[in-house]
């Protein structure tokens, strides 16, 4: 069983076969068990719990062990992360508390139950509800244009380089990078290889085979973002999509 799920920037999955190495993005990660408690290797520490919140670039490593598991990546930049980053004040990861976790995975256990795509999405949905509150920080005017441009890129070459990027905006190279970092916490630079790999997926979701999508994207090959994808969600890309049901939340 594995759903892959896109939610605007966004991507989900409900599986029961995920086995991840040890690896770090800068991506936002949360991991819900449908039953027993869950086991994840952050920063080279053990925790048991049953839903878990991974702040970005820090190490981890999990395994669903044949159980169905939810988990979403979240682009940092996009409010759903930037209220997600005001629950980890910045540590490395937060433990969700028993009322919240419970509802979830309740919600969780339905969705599998019913097996239909419409409860599958209502799920995915209701996850994004538990946080339409709290601190959500504004970005400056400029940090905003880059993130538009980005949305609104085509997937040309020239939008995919920091010296393009720094004459639409008006910025030196160095500022606008020194500014898009300070403000998202994330550097420019890895915020484009991230950028190229939700384009991957987007093109994969949209029908097309993985050498046609890392080619759209801006990849220098196949290999290219086979190892990119390796390197930042400690699978293959040939196995998350093996078997997959694609969905999309509208």
């Amino acid at each position: 069983m594995n759903y892959i799920i896109k939610y605007g920037r966004n991507f989900m999955a409900i599986s029961n076969s995920i086995e991840a190495d040890s690896h770090k993005h800068w991506l936002l990660q949360m991991f819900l068990s449908s039953k027993k408690m869950l086991t994840i290797e952050v920063n080279g520490q053990l925790i048991s719990c049953s839903a878990i919140l991974i702040n970005m670039n820090i190490l981890h490593k999990f395994n669903t062990e044949e159980e169905a598991h939810f988990t979403i990546l979240v682009d940092p930049t996009t409010e759903l992360g930037r209220r997600m980053r005001g629950l980890l004040m910045d540590q490395p990861f937060y433990i969700f508390p028993l009322q919240k976790y419970i509802f979830m995975q309740n919600t969780l256990k339905n969705a599998l139950e019913q097996k239909s795509h419409e409860a599958i999405l209502s799920f995915a949905q209701s996850v994004t509800f538990q946080f339409t509150s709290g601190h959500m920080k504004n970005f400056d005017d400029r940090v905003v244009e880059v993130l538009n441009y980005f949305d609104d890129c085509m997937h040309e070459d020239d939008f995919h380089q920091i010296k393009n990027l720094s004459k639409k905006i008006g910025l030196s190279e160095s500022r606008l990078a020194h500014l898009f970092k300070e403000e998202t916490g994330i550097p420019l630079k890895s915020y484009i290889v991230l950028h190229k790999l939700q384009v991957a997926y987007e093109s994969i979701f949209n029908g097309e085979n993985i050498t046609t999508a890392a080619l759209s994207a801006g990849f220098d090959s196949p290999s290219h973002l086979a190892y990119t994808n390796k390197m930042m969600t400690g699978m293959s890309a040939t196995n998350i999509i093996k078997d997959s049901e694609f969905l999309k939340v509208y």
